[in-house]
Formats: structure tokens, sequence, C-alpha cells
């Protein structure tokens, strides 16, 4: 067999002086006569010699014709396609009788890399001390033998200060160039049970401010309020002008507290939360709550650990009919639970019936005649599901991020026609009907309020269709109060609107509100209405959140980033890793990336049967 070429003649080139045949080294011009083992003691020599030359230059920059002319002998360290911009070069592990690995980094370099892999680890909520795991060392020094990893210490003081840094320089710009703020606050017991309130700023875009550990303090309404005027101020008051909380009867004191000190600030109710309220109030009546204990009961029997068998079975004849759809029940941390699991229903409703008449399975007698009963059970689960997939179908809508405040009487006055439609088909008894209509109005009259009504009249798709004469005579009154505060000239934004209402003006062209089916509201004022005096108090109402939504979403990724095994994490790290996981979304335009959205995983909508199962490691505090 002939012998292999050793790879130490890619590096000389062959040449022919006065008749002898000699072989100039590729990268200094030496010249040798044929001995492969001089030559690689040469190749040594020469390239420490190069290395040495490029780190004493760390700004020269590498060529591409050079770079190719790199060794790649033996087995070689992954390299770009492209010419790095740093002064590092990799060699390769050189075979013959060139020992040695050749990669130096320069410290710059270095802290770059580290910044990077740590933004990386903060931004997925990967464990701190996944540098410390031995397979991520291996793969890190087989791609970069001259790079260490930091370690979980420095993934969490000082590389955590410095991203938390770059990140919330970025917050205090986008909130010190936005026109409108409104804060977003709620407050969460973390995994010790200690109580924690966030506060979100709405730009409109939501960014992450800040949270408060209450240790020992009362949620009592001079506390709240307290900690509210601290935000407002820290932001800037003056274009703060609506605080958006849940519905607790603290909140809504220290709403008044707020106002006291800040007049043109507004208190607003959380909608999605009111629908909910809404829709709790609805299941407590006697009908309802039996339904609901009776698919619970359905549900649970087929969940349950010790019938596999009968949950197995339920699987396979779903598939079979090429449904992927599972038994589901409420979540108590997800809003409209109770619609998802009757439709579970619905969708399982022919695997249950075969289910139960198997004989190899023994099932229970009552569950097998309540899910055979047709004329009963299954009826009351349509027929109920008329009445509350309006409400969850609202609380879906209004919890988006571009909902806006016009939408919240809009909702309402679809959600009490519909619902008033399907009450006569319903199970309800009559008693209980004229309970859900009581509801409702209870429930409108609480979550819409004058700046609302404001809202709506200046939205120009609804144009104040959705609510009646005393509530358009409320939001003159919001429009005029904020014209003053705003130094405008109430005369003239009151002529404004005049004009806006009465189509005339600017208003008169059909392609102008045509338009605002394409564009944000906020838009459609600042961009074609400008010049009119009403433009700036329209496209500020048009900024204003309806919910609370953004703030609960918060707490979905502080309960992802403490966790049961990572419940050392002391309360300042927890709020460092959620405000950059939170905000770095601000940073997607300059990094051109479509998919850089930091996503929470939903809870499990199976809580009351499942456990949560966490999957991270124990920090240290």
């Amino acid at each position: 067999m002939p012998r292999v070429k050793s790879d130490v003649w890619k590096h000389f080139t062959e040449v022919n002086k006065k008749g002898k045949t000699v072989y100039l080294c590729k990268h200094c011009s030496a010249q040798y006569t044929k001995n492969a083992t001089k030559q690689a003691a040469h190749l040594e020599k020469c390239f420490i010699k190069k290395q040495r030359s490029q780190v004493s230059q760390p700004d020269s920059h590498v060529e591409c014709a050079s770079a190719a002319q790199q060794p790649t002998v033996g087995l070689p360290v992954a390299k770009s396609d492209q010419c790095s911009d740093s002064s590092t070069s990799s060699f390769g592990k050189y075979q013959g009788n060139v020992k040695g690995f050749f990669d130096i980094m320069s410290s710059n370099e270095k802290q770059k890399l580290d910044e990077s892999l740590a933004r990386a680890i903060y931004a997925s909520g990967s464990p701190l001390m996944l540098t410390e795991n031995v397979y991520w060392r291996k793969f890190f020094r087989e791609m970069r033998p001259s790079y260490k990893l930091p370690v979980r210490h420095a993934l969490s003081s000082h590389l955590l200060d410095s991203e938390y840094k770059r990140v919330q320089d970025r917050v205090t710009a986008v909130i010190r160039d936005a026109d409108c703020l409104s804060v977003v606050s709620d407050g969460w017991s973390n995994v010790r049970g200690e109580s924690i309130i966030n506060y979100i700023i709405s730009t409109p875009q939501p960014v992450f401010l800040r949270s408060t550990d209450t240790k020992d303090k009362q949620h009592t309404k001079e506390y709240i309020a307290s900690e509210m005027i601290s935000v407002i101020e820290q932001v800037g008051s003056q274009k703060v002008f609506a605080v958006v909380t849940d519905n607790a009867a603290n909140m809504k004191a220290a709403w008044k507290l707020v106002s006291e000190n800040f007049p043109h600030i507004t208190g607003i109710g959380c909608a999605a939360h009111t629908l909910n309220l809404l829709l709790s109030d609805v299941m407590k009546l006697k009908t309802m709550d039996n339904l609901d204990k009776q698919a619970k009961r359905i549900i649970k029997y087929v969940k349950l650990k010790h019938k596999q068998t009968v949950l197995a079975t339920f699987s396979s004849k779903q598939k079979l009919k090429s449904k992927n759809s599972s038994l589901k029940l409420p979540s108590k941390t997800r809003w409209g639970g109770i619609v998802l699991m009757l439709n579970s229903l619905i969708e399982g409703k022919e695997a249950l019936q075969e289910l139960v008449i198997m004989e190899s399975l023994s099932v229970d007698k009552d569950i097998r005649k309540l899910i055979l009963d047709n004329e009963v059970f299954w009826v009351r689960v349509s027929s109920s599901l008329a009445i509350l997939e309006p409400i969850a179908s609202a609380i879906q809508e209004i919890e988006k991020d571009d909902a806006v405040l016009s939408d919240v009487p809009r909702l309402f006055a679809g959600l009490k026609h519909k619902i008033t439609v399907a009450l006569p088909s319903s199970p309800l008894l009559q008693s209980e009907e004229a309970s859900v209509t009581t509801y409702i109005e209870n429930r409108m009259q609480f979550c819409i309020k004058p700046i609302h009504a404001a809202a709506n009249i200046l939205d120009p798709v609804r144009q104040g269709q959705d609510i009646d004469e005393e509530q358009v005579g409320s939001a003159y009154s919001v429009i005029s109060a904020m014209a003053i505060h705003m130094n405008l000239d109430v005369g003239e934004v009151m002529g404004s609107l005049a004009k806006f209402r009465a189509k005339d003006g600017i208003w008169k062209s059909d392609g102008v509100w045509k338009s605002a089916d394409h564009v944000s509201k906020a838009t459609w004022w600042k961009g074609l209405c400008s010049s009119e005096p009403v433009s700036s108090i329209a496209s500020i109402l048009s900024q204003i959140p309806p919910t609370s939504a953004s703030s609960e979403r918060n707490w979905s990724m502080y309960g992802n980033t403490h966790t049961k095994l990572r419940n050392r994490l002391t309360n300042d790290r927890v709020e460092k890793l959620v405000a950059i996981r939170s905000n770095l979304k601000l940073f997607e335009d300059d990094i051109g990336e479509d998919n850089l959205t930091i996503c929470t995983s939903e809870m499990d909508s199976d809580s009351e049967v499942m456990e949560d199962s966490v999957l991270s490691d124990s920090e240290e505090a």
C-alpha cells in the first residue's frame, strides 16, 4: 500500500533553481531541500512567529487572500466562510512532527463573546449554570479552543449588570420619546410566597420598567398609591394619562389618591378582568354550576392517573377520527377556560360515547349515563356555549396588544346583543336569565368610564356609535379637561371635534375615512389629521391600553424564571433577568431579524389534575 503523503507539502511550493529542486515556504519564502522533518519543524516556528506578529497588532485585519493560505491540515478549527474583523487567526492541529494547537484570542474579542453568550442565555431563560455543564464546555472547546466560557458567577454578576444597564438605557430612551404613557401594574406572589408588584409602561408598546418587593408592607391604598406616584414621577407625570390595574378594592381606592396628586391621570380597571368577572357571575348560577360540575367529573374520570387505560383508549379513538384535541380542564391562570373545557367535550363527544359502551372497560355507571344522555347533558353544553363563547371571545380580543380604549364600549354593546338573543334558548331558568341581564349592565357600568366614551367618539371607525347621549356629554368633559392639561385652546379643540363629528373640513373626503381601516387609530390622527387641534388628544386616547394584560404576561415570564428549582435567586436578580428578557424586543430592529420575539410558554390548561413540570437548575442567591 503506498505511503500517505504528508500534509506538510501543502505549505511548500516546488521550484527549480539552477537545475536543482528546492521547496519554498508559502508563508515566509524560506528555502529547503526535500526533507519533511525539517520542513515540519520550520512550519511550527513559522506559525508561532506569524501569530505573535498578529497579536502585537490587534487592530490589524486579516485579508481574505492571506486567510485562505492559513494552514488547515489535520483536524482544522471551525472558521467562518468570510474573514473575521478580529485579529485572531485559528490554526489546525498538524500532522507529522508539527505539534501543538495555535488559537489566540484578544481580550476585546473575549469580552464581546462573553456578552453575546450571556445575552443569549438571558433571552432564552436558560439556566445560568449552563456554562459549567461539561458537554457545553466540550462543545465550545471544540468550536473555539482559546475561548474560556464565563463561569456562573460572572453570568449572575457583572455580565448581568452590564446587559441590564444596556437594555434599561433603551427603555429610558423609548419612554423619553413617547408622547403618551400609561402605567400598568399588578401584584403577584413568587415561589417563596413573597409579594411582588410590577410596573409596565405602555408607550404604547409595553416595556418593563421595574418591580417592587413589598416585603412586610401591607397592600393598603396608601402604599399602592405612593408606589404608583413614584413610578409616575420617574417617567414624567406630564406624559402619563392613565394607570391600568385589576379591579381589586385597594387598587380602585389607590386611583383616587393618584388623581388627587395628578388630576389629569385616570384610573382604569382592566376590561379583560371585568369580562372574566362577568363569566364568573354567570357560572355561579345554579344551572351553570351543575353543568360545570358534571363536565369536570367526566374529564377528571378520563384523565385520572389510575384510569390511564381509559385515557389511552379515548386518545386512540380521537386519532382515528382525525381529531387531535384533548379533554381540557379550566386553568386558574387562563380566563375563559370554562369555554375551552366545554368545547373539548363537544370535540370528544363521539369518542366518549364509544368508549363508555366498550365491554372491555369498566366505566362508572353514572359517568356512562351522563355521556350517553343526548337529550339533556349535551343539549345543555351546546346551548350554554351560546352564552359563554361571546364573553370568552371578547376577553381574547381585548387582551391583544393592539386593543384600544374605544374597543371596550363596542365589545360590551356586541356582547349584550348576542347574549340577549341566546338567552331564550339557554338552559337557564327565567329568574336566572334576568340575573344575566343584570350582571351585564353592572359590569358595563363599572368598566366603561368617560375616558372610554371619549375614545369611542374619537375613533374614526366607531365615531361614538357604541355610547348613549349621557356618555357623550361625559366624553366632552374629558376632552375639555385634557385640552386644559395640554395647554390647548379648549374652544379650538371643541370646534375641531364638531367638524370631525359633522364630517366637515378635512373630513369631507371619503378616502380619509376609508384609510382608517388600514392604519392604527393613533397613526390616522397623527398622519392625516395632525393639523386639527383635537388630533393630539385623539392620538393619546388611541394609545391607552384597555387592560393590564401586559402585566399578566410579565408574571408568566417571572414564573418561568423564578421556579421551584431556581428558588434561591434573589428578587433583585430575578428582576434583572425578567427586564432583559422582556425588553430585548426593543433591539429587534437593530439586529434585523424577523423572528426574535421573546415568548413565554403558557401554563398548562389542565392544571387542576396535572402538576406543572419544571426543568431548570438550582441557582445560588
